[in-house]
């Protein structure tokens, strides 16, 4: 779900309570995290061929924010300019049509970030980074895996180190956020007495008590149930809670054509196989619409209209998470910060909860020097900077000393920080994350050695000091109610957090799908577009099994088995390539 990174204000603090790490994952910054970080500000900054200025050409990965290109003056590029003495001349609106017209020229920047899925393209345009490693790149070294070296030789470079893996994390500073779930409003659910919910249909039970004890919303408008969308195609509907709730992931093309578990790999074709987690997400909103929990435009709205009657507080009930933080910011507005939604509600048995590890980079993007940098060794000297713990933690959280200092071997925002997160221009101002999608270790990560966030705002203490504000009493009292410190904290019972070994197998699949599979893909996404909103609006249990058989041959007859194929194959190489065996 992550494309890029997205810079808020103090807000994102409120918001990353819903994904904070645990007790297990996260701790206080001892002395040895403290030395850490500082040991590679010395490593980073000393390790320069000369302290003569000089100016890098910088191709950047896709950033959040409207950064104007040119030579970067926000206060963390002035700081890389301090201790580095290089000044960064950065494309910050990269394109793959740019990217196509410099690779026709050969004359690409001193440093270029691409998706890896260019580096057969420009393996005979960079430079082997591997001898300047040794002199110039002594964080590279010790930040990052081996593995990783080997695989940036061997699958990209073609036996050189000519590119390097972003984006690396080994150790998560959280889980994973839990993107389908039991999201609903609190206090009604409160007023029920916290009926345990401990499948799909109780989640629907309780929506639909809800909804008879509040037909309306605070401004006497009509409340509904569920306020779902599927101009995205209908997979993020049917998909995203249903497979992740089994311990599934959908994969496979834009049709997610196969479920795979995520810690054993077992492959299951989607459409295919009748009791596939698919087919679990479509008979919940079948039963959804049997019981009335449905909005009536839920099959023809835009995503933007579905937005707008969560913000507006018409909805009080969503299985995707992202969509209850404007229901609570309506009844702010108002005044009212001790009721509102909250989620996920945990269902028993639900394996959604879990972290991950991207020893191959999180982004797919790699890092290279170009053959006609005149100064390489001066940019192997940015790029080590970039994968030391003391520019990460820069590059995230500002500027020691004036954005966050580190008072007894614990990491804190200075009011500095807190006024300058509360300017709409803050990226562009003061350069807080502004890099985040160039830097060699991720910042949901923590400083390497370890369990310390390499972004602070990440820090337990801090999520818990967030909790006393009133604009969080919702969170607190799920929190308070389940008897943990934090919402993050709150697990079905029986269920703990897991590896999703999935995410290492990332580097080792296709870019895309070959145009044979590409173009049957498509074909039975056209169907399933039309298909499956009938499916979910059957008349009665009967109708719904005659309608689900003859999708089921449908898809049949139009190849998705030859879809399936070639994505079980692919994850069966990665998973050998991989050695994730």
């Amino acid at each position: 779900m992550r494309k890029t990174v997205k810079m808020t204000t103090l807000v994102l603090l409120a918001a990353l309570l819903l994904t904070a790490c645990s007790k297990g994952n996260n701790g206080g910054a001892g002395n040895s995290a403290s030395g850490s970080a500082q040991g590679s500000e010395s490593t980073a900054s000393a390790a320069g061929p000369d302290n003569e200025p000089v100016t890098l050409t910088f191709w950047s990965a896709q950033m959040a924010s409207n950064a104007p290109s040119g030579i970067q003056e926000d206060p963390v590029s002035k700081q890389i300019e301090k201790e580095l003495n290089i000044k960064i001349d950065m494309e910050t609106h990269p394109a793959d049509d740019k990217l196509a017209a410099l690779l026709a020229t050969a004359d690409l920047k001193d440093i270029m970030v691409v998706n890896q899925k260019y580096a057969e393209q420009m393996k005979d345009l960079v430079i082997d980074m591997e001898p300047l490693l040794e002199k110039y790149g002594p964080d590279i070294a010790k930040n990052v895996p081996p593995e990783t070296i080997a695989y940036n030789k061997d699958k990209l470079g073609g036996g050189a180190l000519k590119f390097l893996s972003l984006n690396i994390n080994q150790k998560p500073a959280r889980p994973d956020p839990v993107w389908g779930g039991v999201h609903i409003r609190w206090d009604y659910y409160a007023e029920l007495g916290y009926p345990e919910i401990k499948s799909a249909d109780d989640y629907l039970n309780v929506v639909e008590q809800m909804m008879k004890k509040h037909p309306a919303n605070e401004d006497g408008k009509k409340y509904y149930g569920f306020s779902p969308w599927f101009d995205w195609g209908p997979y993020v509907q049917t998909n995203t809670m249903a497979f992740r709730m089994e311990g599934y992931e959908p994969v496979g093309g834009t049709i997610q054509t196969m479920a795979i578990d995520r810690n054993t790999f077992e492959m299951r074709n989607s459409y295919t196989d009748e009791t596939s987690p698919f087919w679990t997400g479509v008979d919940f909103w079948y039963k959804a619409n049997q019981k009335g929990l449905l909005d009536p435009d839920s099959f023809t709205q835009k995503y933007d209209q579905a937005v707008q009657k969560y913000n507006s507080g018409q909805v009080q009930a969503s299985v995707i998470n992202w969509m209850i933080g404007g229901s609570n910011a309506y009844l702010i507005s108002k005044g009212i910060k001790d009721k509102g939604w909250f989620g996920p509600v945990p269902m028993s048995g639900s394996k959604d909860y879990h972290y991950s590890t991207y020893k191959y980079g999180l982004s797919g993007n790699v890092l290279a020097i170009s053959k006609s940098s005149k100064h390489p060794e001066r940019a192997m000297q940015l790029i080590n900077w970039l994968y030391s713990a003391h520019g990460a933690m820069t590059a995230i959280n500002g500027i020691e000393g004036v954005d966050w200092v580190n008072e007894n071997g614990k990491y804190k925002y200075t009011e500095t920080y807190t006024k300058n997160a509360l300017d709409p221009e803050v990226v562009n101002k003061f350069g807080y994350r502004k890099f985040a999608n160039n830097l060699g270790l991720d910042y949901s990560g923590t400083i390497p050695g370890t369990d310390t966030p390499l972004d602070i705002a990440l820090s337990r203490d801090i999520q818990i000091a967030e909790l006393e504000k009133p604009e969080n009493a919702i969170a607190k009292q799920a929190a308070a109610h389940y008897g943990v410190e934090l919402p993050v904290d709150i697990v079905p019972p029986g269920i703990a957090y897991e590896q999703n070994k999935l995410t290492e197998l990332s580097g080792f699949l296709p870019a895309a799908q070959p145009d044979d599979i590409k173009q049957v893909d498509l074909q039975i996404d056209n169907y399933l577009r039309q298909a499956i909103p009938k499916i979910i609006l059957a008349k009665n249990d009967s109708d719904f099994a005659d309608q689900k058989a003859k999708l089921i041959e449908q898809v049949k007859k139009l190849g998705v088995d030859k879809v399936y194929g070639f994505w079980a194959d692919a994850y069966t190489k990665a998973i050998a390539d991989s050695e994730m065996k």
